[in-house]
């Protein structure tokens, strides 16, 4: 296994632009393999095209269902013996197909219009692309038994030898027109199905789709048509793997698209006859955090509690990473958990609102609540971890002091996730860390500008936001993501400032603040697309914000199902062991 886990490593250590390099990729794997791999909306992969080598399909889950849209490969020929290729579904073009996956991600921009399908979680191989490719061409001269019968646990990648397959660029049609567009959207022509043809005029009720079938054999009069799917009957569907895509409809590229901002009437006067029908909002019952669907590309299987490699491996990928890109990270991770962004309609459905900063003001919402608690527990403890493991000297632990100020910045002032900001405030306000006086010290005297921000801007600033003070109101109208730890801990019981002297005018602020967060949900919402529209995620960075990875890691595969209070009293205890190691009491007197 260890040596299969280091081929699989020296796969993803390939260059960016290389499929191979990406874990999303799973090569020649059937429609019907990818899809078993689906487990929630949002959940996406990229496979090879079964009827046309050289292309590529993206699965994705949307509204409980699988969706295929085909990767349109689009050739320019601006001048004769120079081509260019470019990949799209609708709209944006880009030069390769992980740039584009990147940009639909991280914006969470919809595949089409049509459908509005948003990709945002990658299923990722587990295994090198030599096995896979093995069991794939098993499968294959097995017969279709085999492959409707695999294995669901692990993913099924590419055979390296389809990454060859691809058609030449002087290979493409020798006409001197520029562009020519190779949509892919061309239906398969078949002698057994004349009968269709007539379907396409006006009235067929024929639906255009980017379908995976084969061009003609000749270039279409205008390069952006799209011509009309022949339906394909349940024989030909049963015979054939490959079965129409969703529908895609190629555009020419437009300047600028700010489509996240528009938003739909709220209410459209129903047909008559066809009244709307309430829906009992569903009370959850279980976290949205799976650990048994969480594949991860940083933690190895069955791993322990803070395991050390894993740890090292944080510290360097956090080195290479700066503040502002680490906080649009978290960010990222936070509007999903909050169901910020990337809500489906049937999520909405069931939760009787459209977003969760409603949710959470509402009695059903109570597993939400919980969920987002310890979420910021986890982010809290991660990053103390972050400052307590650096056994290294006292200046390095205050670069890292340092640098955790720095992310609080960020996340203030550029990603105005004020979730995230409190738990980073949180962290550094631990009996754990506070007690470091060298540290501290060491602090004030080679970062002095961000000790400075830290006691006269930041402090403050997090004091206002707990009081619910009205001056900040203001900043959280523009918050990506707002303070909601009061407003949580209050539904939850937990202690919400009762017994200070001001404790019924700060309920009254907390209960405002969550009143002003739920109508202003669509403002907050719109706020973190524009932050989110052209980021590019780092894969494993994603991951390590993700909370099911904070949960494997600080507890291990088994330790993680013990019971909560008892876990999180042991990691405090930790905490204060890994303090006192770094500076005694006796330093702290003297």
């Amino acid at each position: 296994m260890d040596s299969l886990k280091k081929e699989l490593e020296e796969e993803l250590k390939l260059s960016t632009e290389d499929m191979r390099s990406h874990a999303w990729y799973h090569g020649p794997i059937s429609r019907e393999g990818a899809e078993a791999l689906l487990q929630r909306d949002g959940d996406f992969l990229i496979r090879d095209s079964w009827s046309s080598p050289g292309d590529y399909v993206l699965t994705c889950q949307w509204k409980n269902e699988p969706m295929h849209f085909k990767i349109i490969r689009v050739v320019l020929r601006p001048k004769e013996g120079y081509s260019r290729v470019l990949f799209q579904f609708e709209q944006d073009r880009f030069d390769n197909i992980p740039a584009l996956v990147r940009f639909h991600v991280g914006g969470r921009r919809p595949i089409s219009e049509a459908s509005g399908a948003i990709i945002f979680q990658p299923i990722t191989r587990t295994v090198p692309l030599r096995i896979i490719s093995e069991r794939e061409a098993m499968c294959e001269r097995g017969g279709r038994l085999c492959r409707s019968g695999r294995d669901k646990s692990g993913s099924h990648p590419a055979n390296l030898e389809i990454l060859g397959r691809r058609p030449s660029l002087q290979s493409a049609h020798p006409t001197t027109i520029s562009p020519v567009f190779r949509t892919g959207s061309e239906p398969l022509l078949s002698p057994r199905m004349p009968q269709h043809v007539q379907s396409s005029q006006p009235g067929g009720g024929t639906t255009p789709r980017g379908s995976d079938g084969q061009l003609h054999s000749r270039a279409p009069p205008k390069p952006l048509r799209v011509s009309t799917l022949f339906p394909c009957t349940s024989s030909q569907t049963e015979e054939d793997p490959s079965h129409p895509y969703d529908e895609l409809i190629p555009r020419a590229p437009v300047t600028t698209s700010f489509n996240f901002l528009e938003t739909a009437p709220e209410w459209e006067e129903p047909p008559e006859g066809n009244e709307p029908q309430f829906v009992r909002p569903e009370f959850e019952m279980s976290s949205c955090f799976r650990l048994e669907h969480f594949h991860s590309l940083l933690l190895p299987d069955n791993n322990r509690p803070l395991e050390p490699t894993v740890l090292l491996a944080l510290k360097q990928l956090f080195a290479r990473s700066d503040a502002r890109t680490t906080a649009l990270h978290i960010l990222s991770v936070d509007c999903q958990v909050a169901r910020i962004t990337g809500v489906t309609e049937e999520q909405k459905r069931l939760m009787g609102v459209s977003s969760g900063l409603e949710l959470i003001t509402l009695p059903h919402g109570h597993q939400l609540r919980r969920d987002l608690l310890e979420r910021h527990q986890l982010l809290t403890l991660g990053l103390a971890i972050d400052i307590l493991g650096c056994t290294g000297t006292v200046g390095q632990r205050a670069a890292v002091l340092h640098k955790v100020i720095q992310l609080a910045q960020e996340l203030r002032h550029t990603a105005h996730d004020f979730y995230a900001f409190s738990a980073v405030m949180k962290a550094l306000d631990l009996p754990q860390v506070v007690r470091l006086e060298k540290t501290w010290r060491a602090l004030r005297r080679n970062h002095t500008d961000s000790a400075v921000s830290f006691e006269k801007t930041l402090k403050p600033f997090m004091k206002a936001l707990n009081e619910g003070d009205g001056k900040m109101a203001m900043d959280c109208e523009s918050a990506s993501v707002p303070h909601l730890v009061p407003l949580l801990r209050l539904m939850e019981g937990e202690d919400a400032g009762e017994h200070t002297g001001h404790g019924c005018q700060l309920l009254l602020s907390i209960l405002q603040s969550a009143r002003n967060s739920a109508l202003n949900a669509r403002q907050h919402q719109a706020h973190a697309h524009a932050l989110l529209t052209g980021w590019e995620p780092i894969p494993e960075l994603l991951e390590a914000f993700q909370t099911e990875f904070a949960l494997r890691l600080f507890w291990g595969q088994a330790g993680v199902r013990a019971e909560h209070q008892e876990r999180y009293k042991k990691f405090d205890a930790v905490l204060s062991a890994l303090s006192n190691k770094l500076e005694s009491a006796h330093d702290s007197d003297l």
